[in-house]
């Protein structure tokens, strides 16, 4: 089994809300990653599940301390191979926007600093855009650009299924903007 495979089973248990012992998915996320230190993608997803976890699901108060040391430590380190990678900087700059003191952060400005470089980094890149974009309170383009990606990059949303829950949530939010840049066209 790969490391997708594993994490694609770990992101399986996600969304039961009850207590449930996440110590071997802990574990399993250090080994992968030091097996592996220098797989984005795979920092990505340990992120986003360790993240996940601590948001949504239940756990015991000993695993609860563990994950709040572990997660700042991770990202810190991913931070530090990853802060010139466009697709880091794309899902981690997302990610950060929810509970970014679970990440040793005080505010949601290393997000949006994420988002923005991601976008410099690949200028062309529609996805990024419309990201950062999401994030700039009273933007006028990104539901457009949400349209554009669904109606017309394929591609892109292929890309983001592949990319497991990180992917899978930011699927949500772009399927969201374009239903609400489709009402505001029909309600106008």
């Amino acid at each position: 089994m790969n490391w997708k495979e594993h994490l694609s089973e770990v992101e399986k248990d996600f969304g039961f809300h009850k207590e449930k012992d996440w110590k071997p998915a802990i574990d399993l996320i250090q080994q992968l990653l030091s097996e592996q230190p220098d797989d984005v993608e795979l920092d990505i997803r340990a992120l986003y599940i360790l993240h996940n976890i601590l948001l949504e699901e239940e756990y015991s108060d000993k695993e609860q301390n563990e994950m709040i040391n572990l997660l700042p430590q991770l990202f810190n380190q991913s931070k530090r191979k990853f802060s010139e990678n466009a697709e880091y900087l794309f899902f981690i700059g997302k990610i950060l926007h929810i509970a970014e003191w679970y990440f040793g952060l005080e505010d949601s400005k290393l997000a949006l600093e994420f988002q923005k470089k991601a976008t410099e980094k690949e200028p062309g890149n529609l996805l990024y855009e419309w990201a950062y974009r999401l994030s700039c309170p009273g933007d006028v383009v990104e539901g457009y650009l949400a349209h554009q990606l669904i109606t017309n990059e394929k591609d892109k949303v292929r890309w983001l299924k592949s990319k497991g829950f990180p992917g899978k949530y930011i699927l949500e939010h772009l399927e969201a903007s374009n239903q609400k840049y489709l009402k505001k066209g029909t309600s106008q």
